[in-house]
């Protein structure tokens, strides 16, 4: 057998236990209720840190997001994020439960600025980031009225594709797979409807946008699409309270500055000012930053990188 076969086989194997691993842990779950189940999975998680394979990625975003941070303190944020991993299982899971006990269970904010009645009639672009309870964060299109359809990344395990996207579908809005999906969410739009992206992860083609005063190469087609098709760009958040409960905001829309710059500085400037309000997010709740890739250039993660040692002064 060939090298390459034979890493294939090894890989196969390897996603096959992932999936038999995922379906258990996922039937486990099911049979508690969404609080005992947000527990063992916050405690299994924060347990599984030292063989997770992210767990170095995130290590390394809060290290240099937070370099006032001692070692210790990153470690015990490293630990806690890997919790709140578990904890974004179980809302997966106990998704059709969270909505059919919507009342009691998420705080609905609308801030000033936000007119639901022109959502309702016009499209609309909604953007959050990976923080916090940022998978239910479009129910609250649901709770309103507004029809909502948002983009998810297909899971690179075959075994596991379908199986979580049935469980995503128990959502109250549609998905679409973030592979070819600029023609459908154009669609979505000319049809009057709301978008939804989750777009703060790092784009090494894109656009130079500071989180943490770090420039790093990101994103900015939320707010493109907005532009093009001249409609409202308003994020949203979702937050954890106690007892398996949320507080899921729509936030006041973020218009350009200025109407006659072109469309990639106003893309720039709008998506500047979300990452501000991301990383006021952050900063309030960091073990929420479920930051499991690499969120800067490499160069900013060597010891010594000119980026971290210029903030750390002063």
């Amino acid at each position: 057998m060939a090298r390459s076969d034979f890493m294939m086989e090894l890989r196969k194997i390897g996603w096959m236990l992932e999936a038999l691993a995922v379906k258990a842990l996922f039937g486990v779950l099911r049979l508690m209720s969404p609080e005992r189940a947000a527990r063992l999975a916050n405690f299994l998680f924060r347990n599984l840190k030292p063989v997770l394979p992210f767990t170095n990625k995130i290590r390394g975003n809060l290290t240099v997001a937070f370099p006032e941070k001692d070692p210790r303190e990153i470690e015990e944020l490293t630990r806690s994020t890997c919790g709140n991993l578990g904890t974004a299982v179980v809302d997966l899971v106990m998704a059709e439960k969270i909505w059919a006990e919507l009342d009691e269970r998420i705080e609905f904010v609308i801030e000033e600025g936000v007119d639901l009645d022109r959502l309702r009639s016009q499209p609309a672009v909604m953007i959050t980031g990976h923080i916090g309870a940022w998978q239910i964060g479009a129910f609250i299109t649901a709770k309103y009225g507004l029809r909502i359809t948002t983009i998810y990344a297909p899971e690179k395990n075959p075994y596991l594709r379908d199986y979580l996207f049935r469980q995503r579908s128990k959502f109250p809005f549609i998905f679409i797979s973030r592979d070819g999906c600029m023609r459908p969410l154009t669609r979505e739009l000319k049809q009057g409807n709301i978008v939804g992206l989750t777009s703060d992860t790092r784009l090494d083609s894109g656009d130079l946008i500071p989180l943490f005063g770090v420039p790093t190469p990101t994103n900015t087609t939320a707010a493109r699409l907005a532009l093009r098709h001249q409609c409202e760009f308003f994020p949203v958040r979702a937050e954890r309270l106690p007892g398996m409960r949320y507080r899921i905001t729509i936030c006041r829309p973020i218009p350009p500055s200025d109407p006659d710059a072109s469309t990639t500085e106003q893309a720039v400037q709008m998506t500047r000012e979300v990452f501000a309000i991301f990383e006021e997010w952050i900063r309030e709740e960091p073990d929420q930053w479920m930051c499991f890739g690499r969120r800067w250039p490499h160069a900013v993660y060597s010891h010594g990188s000119p980026a971290i040692k210029g903030r750390g002064q002063g």
